[in-house]
């Protein structure tokens, strides 16, 4: 018993429990806010001791891993609870945001890195904007671009230049100049050749 009450795995099973407690426990925590702050509860067998605790947890089988739930809108149980590793426990967390890449859910960072998707940040921005991320190679949406409506539908500008097949920035310049949104997407005029004064 002595051993093990100085193994590393039983100072790490230690240090869990006094992060839990501290994030559920203590408003001068900087985790509190999206622990005890959002509601987040202690079982009372694991608030009564760190015994109780240890029974119903073991060890941590590895160095990498950190308590960890299952369900994180659910509190500190023994069934919502688990020994995890950093990368699944984040992915857990709420406030990784989901989107949907041939249907299968997964984080924005997630699809970012699959092939031809851009930045997690652009990822976000074609999702929320109602895109589908089965064509990832959309014209660029800056998180600043004006939207427009036109025919019932509202769209980033970039995406409605691409759609008429033109460039952003003519469709920007027509509108400036104070263009009806109906014409703003005709193609563009071609120069009419000059005709030669009559003789």
């Amino acid at each position: 018993m002595s051993k093990l009450q100085k193994s590393p795995e039983l100072k790490r099973a230690q240090s869990a429990w006094y992060s839990m407690r501290k994030r559920c426990l203590n408003p001068r925590d900087q985790a509190w806010p999206r622990y005890g702050g959002a509601g987040i509860k202690i079982c009372p067998q694991w608030l009564a001791s760190f015994k109780n605790f240890l029974a119903d947890m073991g060890l941590p089988p590895t160095p990498h891993h950190w308590l960890g739930r299952r369900d994180v809108t659910k509190h500190y149980t023994p069934e919502n609870c688990l020994w995890t590793e950093p990368t699944p426990q984040k992915q857990r967390r709420q406030f990784c945001r989901k989107v949907i890449v041939q249907g299968e859910t997964m984080t924005a960072a997630e699809a970012a890195r699959l092939p031809d998707q851009p930045t997690r940040n652009s990822v976000l921005r074609r999702w929320e904007a109602g895109f589908s991320l089965e064509h990832p190679k959309l014209a660029k949406l800056y998180k600043r671009s004006m939207w427009l409506t036109h025919q019932g539908e509202t769209l980033p500008l970039p995406e409605w230049a691409r759609r008429h097949g033109l460039s952003p920035a003519v469709v920007w310049c027509r509108l400036k100049r104070g263009m009806p949104i109906s014409e703003l997407f005709s193609p563009l005029m071609r120069k009419h050749p000059k005709t030669s004064p009559q003789s």
